[in-house]
């Protein structure tokens, strides 16, 4: 009788053993078996080895909690972030560096805490704090390039009427902003000067204009060549390029050249020159600076106009002499139809004493006559214009980024016409 209470002695030794076989934590799932080594307190599976499953909705499927400094505390999506808790209740937080608190959208921003409500942060080096748009911009776009200068020529009288031109034309810098000046040639009446320090540039230029601080940008007029204005005195226009060593403003680097300003780049030509058929030189190297400029806009500015409605008229029948061979400026015509007309946007000039912007283009070449800086001729011609007046006067120009203003004032300082134009 002894041999069968000891079975069951061994049974119940068996028995005990067996119940204890977790020895890592109890279970408290209804639905399934722990095989995690801590407590399992989610109604469906705890699959977590390490930590405890604290999430009551979903089932803890990362066998470390996949965050290395805090738990899961996400109902909705799990948390992926290594280094911050996800407390974001609709998406994943796929931020490594700080917490995502945006209740709408995953947080991207490697750098900075996505704090925009709505939209997502796209904006890897500041945080979004615009609550409507996203926040795409990394640096603020740079302002659009300007430049500013007024416009005209046939100046050289020392006469009250230039004067008083330089004077409002000044007090419009003063108001409006001008970089420079452009001359647009006969800039000593009536021969021109004889030498780089001819007293005549006192009287003539320095003194109408000693008010001013900025370059006066000049090209040369038939007047600026001598001989009374037939202009065959050629070698005196290199007076007027050497006059810029004895001069705080006037700027010649050239009988003809090039410069840049702002979003503008500007082709000064010697249209005298190509009076007499002597251009080609000038044409080669003007069509190749066009060509390689890439300035948003191109101006080109000469003494002798392509169209006019004033005595001179138009280039290749210049004084109605279209049968006389260089007096009727074929040789003009021939280097503003191969370097400006249709390769720059506006060509502005002088010769007729009058104000014109003309609505005919050359080849959408805009064409503006400015040669009004100290006395005036009539208009006689019938070309359609913008604005054309017989007062002394001048223009003045704004560009700004694809935009350009014209205006252009009388010696009265009557603004007499402002318009815009757009590329």
């Amino acid at each position: 009788m002894r041999h069968p209470r000891t079975s069951w002695s061994w049974l119940m030794v068996v028995f005990l053993a067996w119940g204890c076989a977790d020895a890592g934590a109890g279970d408290d799932d209804a639905a399934s078996e722990d095989d995690d080594s801590t407590a399992d307190d989610d109604a469906g599976t705890d699959d977590d080895t390490t930590f405890p499953d604290d999430d009551a909705g979903t089932p803890d499927d990362d066998a470390t909690d996949d965050d290395s400094s805090s738990p899961d505390d996400d109902t909705g999506a799990p948390d992926d972030d290594t280094g911050t808790p996800d407390d974001d209740t609709g998406t994943p937080d796929d931020d490594t560096g700080t917490p995502d608190d945006d209740t709408g959208t995953p947080d991207d921003d490697t750098g900075a805490p996505d704090d925009d409500a709505t939209p997502p942060d796209d904006d890897t080096g500041a945080p979004d704090d615009d609550s409507s748009p996203p926040d795409d911009d990394t640096t603020p776009p740079p302002p659009p390039e300007v430049v500013r200068f007024a416009a005209l020529g046939d100046t050289g009288e020392g006469n009250t009427d230039q004067y008083l031109v330089s004077e409002v034309m000044k007090s419009v810098c003063d108001t409006r902003g001008c970089d420079f000046v452009l001359l647009l040639g006969d800039n000593i009446y009536d021969s021109g000067v004889d030498s780089p320090t001819d007293p005549d540039w006192d009287s003539l230029f320095e003194l109408p204009y000693a008010a001013f601080d900025i370059p006066f940008y000049p090209v040369l007029g038939n007047h600026d060549y001598g001989g009374e204005g037939i202009g065959w005195e050629l070698w005196k226009g290199q007076y007027e390029v050497d006059h810029t060593d004895y001069s705080p403003i006037w700027t010649m680097p050239d009988i003809y050249h090039t410069f840049t300003a702002g979003p503008a780049a500007f082709f000064a030509l010697d249209t005298t020159q190509a009076f007499w058929w002597l251009a080609e030189g000038q044409k080669s190297d003007v069509q190749s600076w066009i060509s390689a400029s890439t300035a948003t806009w191109k101006f080109a500015f000469g003494h002798h106009p392509y169209l006019s409605n004033g005595p001179h008229g138009d280039a290749g029948n210049y004084e109605g002499l279209w049968f006389l061979p260089i007096v009727n400026g074929e040789g003009v015509q021939d280097l503003l139809d191969d370097v400006v007309c249709g390769q720059v946007d506006l060509y502005l000039c002088g010769h007729d004493h009058s104000r014109q912007f003309l609505t005919e283009t050359c080849d959408d070449t805009m064409l503006i006559v400015s040669g009004a800086g100290a006395k005036n001729t009539d208009l006689e011609g019938s070309h359609a214009v913008e604005f054309e007046s017989e007062v002394e006067g001048f223009f003045w120009f704004e560009v700004v980024g694809n935009e350009m203003t014209i205006a252009t004032y009388d010696k009265n300082g009557l603004l007499e016409y402002e318009g815009l134009r757009t590329k």
